[in-house]
């Protein structure tokens, strides 16, 4: 009979072994998901990363925010690390899990962990039913040209600046010139800016009534061409036809403009 001298493994190295699978398993799930991105935010591999996100999580909409939105019951928790020193660069929450649709408080943090901006994305369902204006009405410039040059300012009211899309509603007045004579020209408009840098814009004076359509700069300035119909073509001046107009915005109200997520 052949002696077998070898000993069985004791119960603390199969422990010791389980915990080094263990250990191995999750290293490799966690890698598998974290997602890296380069200097401009576009997924890459680890070796050309700058910077890594923790794969995101859902949480109850309420316990991430503190209120219930009617649309969205829950959300994505996303947390984004400078790859190099593995510390926070941005922390808020989303409806995606890509991080385009902020709700909630947003922070990002610069290599240091300062505090660079901090924003709080706020779709609260009773703000949006309540209306009301806004603390700081906006200052508005804006230049017209069909058959004459038209130049006006005035306020504008954001009457929805909780929600992506934004509606101006405007009071201005200006002037323009006919025969070397000058003639004031009061201003009453609506302009729909849509999160996609578009718009469209319908106002009437005392003389025309004028529609138009273009971009947006995040709603600092909106570029648009269309149509300029007068009341009376017989009462001086006549505004009349084809519109290239340009509008400037300016504004306390961060609200007001476009948001661009800094990731």
């Amino acid at each position: 009979m052949l002696l077998n001298t070898s000993k069985p493994y004791s119960k603390d190295k199969l422990l010791y072994i389980l915990f080094v699978l263990m250990l191995f398993t999750i290293n490799i799930s966690a890698q598998n998901d974290t997602l890296f991105f380069d200097k401009n935010w576009k997924n890459t591999i680890k070796e050309s990363a700058i910077y890594y996100r923790t794969k995101p999580v859902k949480i109850k909409t309420k316990n991430a925010i503190g209120y219930k939105l009617a649309s969205t019951d829950s959300l994505y928790v996303i947390n984004d690390y400078y790859l190099k020193n593995n510390k926070l660069q941005f922390e808020g929450y989303s409806e995606d899990n890509e991080g385009k649709y902020l709700v909630g408080k947003a922070k990002w943090y610069d290599e240091n962990n300062k505090l660079l901006d901090s924003r709080d994305f706020n779709y609260k369902e009773n703000n949006k039913n309540k209306f009301e204006f806004p603390k700081w009405p906006i200052l508005y410039l804006d230049y017209k040209i069909a058959t004459k040059n038209q130049f006006i300012a005035g306020l504008e009211f954001c009457l929805d600046c909780e929600s992506k899309n934004k509606l101006f509603l405007g009071f201005g007045f200006g002037f323009t010139s006919y025969n070397d004579t000058y003639y004031g020209l009061p201003d009453l408009h609506l302009s729909y800016n849509t999160e996609k840098f578009l718009f469209i814009k319908s106002g009437v004076s005392d003389k025309h009534a004028y529609a138009l359509a273009g971009a947006t700069l995040l709603n600092v300035l909106d570029l648009g061409f269309g149509y300029s119909q007068p009341f009376n073509n017989d009462k001086i001046p006549v505004i009349k036809g084809f519109t290239f107009g340009a509008t400037f915005r300016f504004s306390r109200n961060q609200k007001v403009y476009t948001q661009i997520r800094i990731m």
